[in-house]
């Protein structure tokens, strides 16, 4: 999403996968991108929070029974100024239907 000089990116991240969860998901959601955190030997998957991948999503926190407090709808916001205003898409309130977890944000002058 762009507003004038503002980009904001949308992700819904699972905290604390095991490996072979970690390697399952990029197979299985389409964008799915993995960091292994070392201190906790566990890792963190980033997925792109699209319309097209919601229901894959859903389908794979139930699956592997994540608990709630293991995931988090991510979004960054980049800006070429300090002060602005950014719409968050409704995909967010759409996911939080689906799983009703925390929201992170980062924000960025770029």
């Amino acid at each position: 999403m762009t507003i004038s000089n503002t980009k904001a990116e949308i992700s819904f991240r699972f905290l604390r996968l095991d490996k072979m969860q970690a390697y399952t998901i990029e197979r299985e959601i389409l964008g799915a991108t993995r960091e292994h955190q070392i201190e906790s030997n566990c890792y963190i998957v980033c997925v792109p929070l699209t319309t097209n991948n919601l229901d894959d999503i859903n389908d794979y926190y139930v699956r592997q029974r994540i608990e709630i407090a293991a995931c988090d709808i991510f979004v960054s916001v980049s800006s070429k100024s300090g002060t602005n205003i950014s719409d968050i898409p409704e995909i967010v309130n759409r996911m939080l239907k689906y799983i009703d977890c925390k929201l992170t944000f980062s924000f960025t002058v770029i």
